[in-house]
């Protein structure tokens, strides 16, 4: 350590030690001003714990003495040291305390300004930690406790009106205004990067849209569907590498998927999270969707992917767009089974039991079943030519035929199948059962 950072802060450390012993003498006024002169020095030389810490205790000491525009310069300052250590959450705290002790002040004109000031910041810190609903209502609160035509009128309102349009119809040019006034706004430096940051964001969630691809124009219900999310590299850098935001990207990660779907969908992979995005190359990854039962309007989307930029700043890519899929009932298919109920023997009536079966999800109508038996076998009892009205999926009919042979040896059973399925088109099958008979 230089002898002259080392004289600086022993000098530092004594002015606070000094602040220290007023207070507790309840000599609050000095106190404040000793603590507010530390809280500087500590600012200037980049020791942000310790003069967030100062600054608090100027507060404090100002707050005894009811010195209200000390005590918001004091609040305001503390948090500023947050912000320069990235601490959002504590510096948005300390502008809702300060905003909270502003009704205190006589003076409209010192209300109103600290109002719509303290309101906006906390806006600000709310968007930057994916809040800004939050923010908003604050806003919300200063605007029922301000001068219509000063609130109206005040450049930090237009801010957080452009801000909270872009981001509610995703227009860019609501986001391009707040850029050309920019150096109309009476900030710290430390929070015109807080505003730069929170336009960075809402950047990406107005322009970057992921883009999504099904593999088939049609599918089953007995079908996965796959469906393709990709998230173009380019669209990224572009607004990253703008100069005017002066921000430094190290790590771009991928929270979380939220996939919406209609109620007979469910999403069956997803993949590991978090993703840290490598923005050399475009991000594609392939989510898998069953559906389990058919309605009349299918669809997935929207899709939101909450981020979050050098693990800090949280943002979203989301597309509203949902994705209609035809999905239609799978063929209609029917199973038929013939079992012997005793061993064929010649010259011996046994009973055949028939069994036809709708395992499909879709209904057969107009059925007409068939059965041709070899000269060998007679039949003695029982239907061979049937007709269903109707057999919907998972039921079944059965029925017995009883035969006698007449001769030994192996013969097959045909039968003839027609029926329409769900879309009333013909099916026409023939199968044929082998059947042994025994002396």
């Amino acid at each position: 350590m230089s002898n002259v950072k080392k004289n600086w802060k022993e000098k530092t450390e004594k002015l606070l030690k000094r602040a220290e012993q007023l207070f507790e003498a309840l000599i609050y006024k000095k106190a404040g001003k000793y603590f507010f002169f530390v809280g500087n020095s500590f600012y200037d030389n980049k020791d942000f714990v310790m003069a967030q810490e100062a600054f608090s205790k100027a507060a404090n000491s100002f707050i005894k003495k009811e010195k209200h525009l000390n005590v918001i310069e004091s609040l305001r300052r503390s948090a500023n040291a947050f912000l320069n250590l990235e601490n959002v959450e504590q510096a948005q705290n300390l502008f809702e305390k300060a905003f909270e002790y502003t009704k205190n002040f006589k003076n409209k004109d010192n209300k109103d300004t600290n109002y719509i000031l303290l309101s906006s910041l906390i806006y600000i810190c709310s968007h930057v930690r994916g809040e800004p609903v939050k923010g908003l209502n604050m806003v919300k609160r200063a605007q029922k406790r301000v001068d219509k035509e000063h609130f109206k009128e005040n450049p930090l309102i237009h801010l957080v009106t452009n801000l909270t349009i872009a981001l509610r119809d995703e227009k860019k040019v609501y986001l391009d205004k707040i850029i050309q006034d920019f150096n109309k706004l009476k900030l710290t430096d430390i929070e015109k990067k807080f505003v730069k940051i929170s336009l960075l964001l809402a950047e990406i969630q107005v322009n970057v849209k992921p883009e999504i691809n099904i593999d088939k124009e049609k599918y089953t219900t007995k079908e996965i569907i796959k469906m393709n999310l990709t998230i173009n590299k380019n669209s990224i850098n572009e607004i990253i590498n703008n100069s005017f935001f002066e921000y430094s990207l190290n790590e771009f990660d991928i929270q979380n998927f939220r996939i919406e779907v209609t109620d007979n969908f469910s999403v069956q992979t997803k993949p590991e999270l978090p993703i840290n995005l490598n923005l050399k190359e475009n991000f594609t990854h392939d989510f898998f969707i069953k559906p389990h039962f058919l309605i009349d309007k299918c669809f997935i989307g929207p899709i939101r992917i909450n981020c979050l930029l050098n693990k800090k700043y949280s943002c979203f890519i989301e597309t509203k767009e949902e994705v209609h899929i035809n999905l239609v009932a799978p063929p209609t298919y029917l199973e038929i089974s013939l079992k012997n109920l005793k061993p064929p023997l010649i010259e011996q009536t046994f009973p055949i039991e028939i069994l036809i079966e709708n395992n499909s999800d879709g209904e057969a109508s107009d059925l007409n079943i068939g059965f041709k038996f070899p000269e060998e076998i007679k039949v003695i009892r029982g239907t061979i030519e049937k007709q269903i009205y109707s057999l919907r999926s998972n039921e079944n009919i059965k029925w017995e035929i009883n035969a006698r042979p007449l001769e030994a040896g192996d013969f097959e059973i045909e039968v003839n199948l027609k029926f329409k399925d769900t879309d009333h088109n013909t099916i026409e099958e023939k199968k044929t059962f082998p059947i042994a008979i025994k002396l």
